[in-house]
């Protein structure tokens, strides 16, 4: 029997270049695109090169790509960071639709709201080389994504697993089973975590406690032989989590979530495929600390119509979408119950876009693709006016910005181009040229928090960021020896800076520039050991200036070594991490950036092995930073130890067991 699993797809050229596959032992696998599907073939990677241990959500499972890193603030819900690039720079859809999470703090970004085994594939698209998931996504593109599960002739099929992590006591429990066959089923997806807080490699107890569950059920039928409708409705719940990167905890964080999917496939003429989607994400959530009290709503509506055609010997898709994102968020005083300040006052954001996408096959050893999009943006604060505290959103605006003026109307237009070329039966080479325009999100926009040592106020006249990217790819793929070296550039026109300026969190538009080198190697030792590189470099620079950007990765280095034989697996990941020193510091009044300080480099061990038995069970069982290394990543947010700002720290040695089966 099939048994479904999640597959990681990392495009590296393209997005449809890379398609799901299913392992038949159940194992978490990871599939690797050199080029265009007419081109070159997906090569398959050890399960070790995605994340051996266990995750806690989408962010922590992302940041072990090449070229990814995270954000943390606490025990769950990394931010994640694709070449430099995070929050709305990064198109992250789950299940087809956009979450939009209920923290202005970025406590609960769309990745913590994906239990990972529920999944059955993600697809990462480093870049932008896509129009159809959205305008923007200059950083790339996340899709979680559900599949119409496979089921035999018993007419069920499941899973379920388990896993624990010793640093912090950390637990997952997760089941899934569908019902049904090719006309029609039903499926129930549970899942539910917990932790308490872990160690940092100096012995240092980090604030990183969490209950997590979700619970999903979906639904599909064959209204005839080309027709299926799909629905679901998802629930996710997070408590008591804490957050020492946020100076305030969460004492919880709900969302709701309803997807309706309509696929026809056509039999004759030019079109091949239509796709009608809908999706309602509703997100509630609390932020407090000893002093404030912050309730916040966040409410996304969407709807995608999709064509796929062929038409004069090319691929196309065409189609539309529509995003409507509504939030609040006020902080009340603990002692008297009084407003103090509004970080989203009656923020709404409307979207709607129109796309063109196509591609040529010249030749069997030439493509070419590209694609066109528009987007219409709508913007507005309707409690701008409103008295918070002392003063009004509006007010704070005139203050730091010159304008009072809170509506805004945009037209962005974006689009890229490809080439692939197979030189010879080994190297094949790409070029791609984009352009993608990221609108301000509703924080950068609207947030007029007032309280404390350092007023946050967002700037309503910002102009939306126009990216102009250039990526090259070589790939060789060679019986034992398989590699890929990419080589990019991205000018950035109007790019949004948060920075401190005259005593004031405040956004304001520069130009920019980011580049960077990445670089992945396999090699298959013999049929059991394969010896593996990757390898990443990138820089970020503000050019009206001269100072660096914030939050750019260092290099980083990583080896690994995997072996399999039948049903068993092993492997050891050696990481080494330069220091970063190319920063822009919070306390450099020059600067003013979101650096916290130039980061020690450090090197990580972690090992792993597996055991899959022919009766669906699978047991593995690691160690995650052997060494007991003490090290943050750059990219994270601050805390106060010892009276010294440092970046939140990461876990310690780290010893893990998972357990799964499938039937």
């Amino acid at each position: 029997m099939k048994k479904r699993v999640l597959s990681l797809v990392i495009a590296v050229l393209t997005s449809e270049a890379a398609m799901a596959g299913h392992d038949a032992d159940g194992n978490l696998v990871i599939e690797i695109n050199r080029g265009l599907p007419h081109l070159e073939t997906a090569v398959r990677e050890s399960t070790a090169s995605v994340q051996a241990s266990p995750v806690s959500d989408g962010g922590e499972l992302l940041q072990s790509l090449t070229g990814v890193s995270a954000i943390r603030m606490g025990g769950r819900a990394l931010d994640p960071v694709i070449r430099g690039q995070k929050e709305t720079q990064l198109n992250i859809l789950l299940d087809g639709g956009y979450i939009h999470g209920g923290c202005p703090n970025r406590m609960d970004p769309p990745t913590a709201y994906t239990s990972v085994d529920s999944y059955d594939r993600v697809t990462v698209i480093k870049g932008n080389r896509t129009v159809v998931y959205g305008g923007g996504g200059s950083g790339g593109t996340v899709l979680f994504e559900r599949d119409w599960p496979m089921i035999d002739e018993k007419g069920y099929s499941g899973k379920v697993s388990g896993s624990y992590r010793g640093n912090g006591e950390q637990w997952e429990l997760g089941a899934d089973l569908a019902v049904g066959n090719d006309d029609g089923y039903i499926r129930f997806i549970a899942h539910e975590g917990e932790s308490e807080n872990y160690e940092d490699g100096a012995g240092q107890e980090v604030s990183s406690k969490y209950d997590s569950q979700s619970n999903a059920i979906l639904g599909g039928i064959r209204l005839g032989e080309n027709t299926t409708l799909q629905a679901s409705f998802e629930k996710s719940d997070e408590e008591d989590v804490l957050f020492p990167g946020a100076q305030m905890d969460s004492p919880y964080a709900d969302a709701e979530n309803s997807r309706i999917k309509l696929t026809h496939q056509f039999t004759q003429g030019a079109l091949r495929e239509l796709k009608i989607e809908a999706y309602q994400s509703d997100v509630i959530h609390l932020m407090e600390n000893s002093m404030m009290s912050s309730p916040s709503t966040s409410d996304t509506q969407g709807m995608r119509v999709v064509i796929d055609a062929q038409l004069h010997d090319m691929d196309w898709v065409l189609g539309a979408d529509v995003q409507n994102n509504e939030r609040n968020a006020v902080a009340y005083m603990k002692s008297n119950g009084m407003a103090a300040f509004s970080q989203w006052p009656g923020v709404e954001i409307k979207q709607a876009g129109l796309f063109l996408e196509g591609s040529k096959v010249l030749s069997q050893d030439d493509v070419l693709k590209g694609g066109l999009r528009y987007d219409r943006v709508e913007a507005s604060a309707s409690r701008a006016t409103e008295t918070f505290g002392m003063t009004t959103p509006s007010a704070q605006y005139l203050t730091v910005n010159g304008s009072s003026e809170t509506d805004s109307n945009e037209n962005n237009i974006g689009g890229f181009a490809s080439w692939t070329h197979r030189l010879n039966n080994q190297y094949t080479v790409e070029t791609t040229f984009s352009r993608s325009v990221r609108t301000a999100d509703a924080t950068e926009r609207y947030v007029a928090k007032t309280s404390g040592m350092t007023p946050w106020i967002g700037n309503p006249l910002l102009a939306p960021e126009k990216h102009h990217q250039l990526e090259a790819v070589l790939a060789s793929k060679h019986e034992s020896l398989n590699w890929s070296l990419t080589g990019w550039i991205n000018y950035v026109d109007d790019y949004i800076l948060r920075h401190k300026s005259g005593g004031t969190e405040r956004y304001d538009n520069v130009d920019a520039r980011l580049y960077g080198i990445e670089a992945d190697i396999a090699y298959r030792i013999d049929e059991n050991l394969t010896l593996g590189t990757a390898f990443t470099w990138l820089q970020g620079e503000n050019r009206d200036d001269n100072q660096d950007l914030s939050r750019i990765s260092p290099l980083e280095l990583k080896t690994t070594l995997d072996y399999q034989k039948q049903q068993w697996k092993a492997g050891v990941e050696w990481k080494l991490v330069a220091a970063q020193n190319n920063v822009c510091l919070s306390s450099d009044p020059n600067c003013g950036g979101q650096d916290v300080r130039q980061t020690p480099g450090y090197g990580l061990v972690n090992l792993h092995g597996e055991y899959a038995s022919e009766n669906g069970m699978t047991i593995a069982m690691g160690i995650d930073n052997l060494f007991d290394k003490d090290y943050t990543l750059h990219e994270s947010r601050d805390y106060v130890l010892d009276a010294n700002p440092i970046q939140v720290a990461e876990p310690g040695q780290n010893i893990w067991l998972r357990v799964s089966a499938s039937f």
